[in-house]
């Protein structure tokens, strides 16, 4: 990879990570349709290039995950006398365990099989942002009824994010629009779906690592420090804005364009 490359591909993990978009998808087609990348390594690249956002999530949340790491006895031994960080922290470790339990099967076995030609890797992008458009519209007719972190919602939520590992299907996206749908308000929804991301990307970078799937370099490098910069930025801008923003229509059209590539 080129260092231009790297710093485009870069720029744009860390802008659409936290968007209501798939930033695997993004950074997929670019690598697919432009740097002549195959479909599997060009996926397994994209869930790589999110080391510099899940650092850029880590130093943006560093106070709530050292508060849930510091509370964590007490919210598994005696009672607890700040019980809302305990729902929160036994939420992310539920949600996590079934995005595992989703998530590294599909890595493992599924991702390898992923050969397919530019076009038909498109197709299949496309389709699976469209998905992601019409579920973003859907959410927008949430209503918001409550304030408080169930435990009973990490499960469909936990499982959903799971196949957030597939080309196209938003991480962020498909957590927030189900929060929203089980009645969180939009603040709670993105804070909750950020700090589920931590640990789910920590658990793909490891894996994809062990497989020995990339290899590093100082361009590498240089992608991870570019996502990690521009991701600092959206996170912020993100969080004061996106209650206010549908990105739907962005998604369906960005899909639809990705299909219709197919038959060109």
């Amino acid at each position: 990879m080129e260092i231009i490359e790297a710093i485009i591909l870069g720029i744009i993990q860390g802008f659409t990570e936290w968007l209501p978009l798939s930033s695997e998808a993004m950074t997929s087609l670019i690598m697919i349709n432009f740097f002549g990348f195959s479909l599997k390594n060009a996926i397994y690249y994209a869930i790589w290039l999110h080391t510099g956002t899940l650092l850029s999530a880590m130093m943006y949340f560093r106070k709530d995950l050292l508060n849930i790491l510091r509370n964590i006895p007490n919210c598994f031994g005696n009672q607890d006398e700040s019980i809302k960080i305990c729902r929160l922290t036994k939420f992310i470790m539920a949600s996590t365990t079934l995005t595992a339990l989703i998530g590294i099967p599909i890595m493992m076995l599924g991702l390898d099989k992923l050969e397919f030609s530019g076009k038909v890797a498109t197709l299949i992008i496309g389709i699976f942002l469209i998905f992601t458009g019409l579920l973003q519209l859907i959410r927008s007719k949430g209503a918001i009824l409550s304030k408080e972190i169930r435990l009973t919602d990490a499960a469909p939520v936990g499982f959903l994010q799971g196949f957030s590992i597939l080309p196209g299907i938003s991480r962020s996206g498909i957590t927030v629009s189900s929060l929203l749908l089980m009645g969180y308000d939009a603040k709670k929804a993105i804070r909750i779906s950020f700090l589920m991301s931590i640990p789910v990307i920590l658990i793909a970078e490891i894996g994809i690592t062990l497989l020995n799937k990339i290899q590093f370099d100082i361009n590498s490098i240089i992608a991870i420090l570019t996502s990690l910069f521009f991701g600092l930025i959206t996170i912020r801008l993100l969080i004061t804005t996106a209650s206010r923003i549908n990105f739907g229509y962005f998604c369906i059209f960005i899909g639809l364009l990705s299909s219709f590539a197919f038959f060109i």
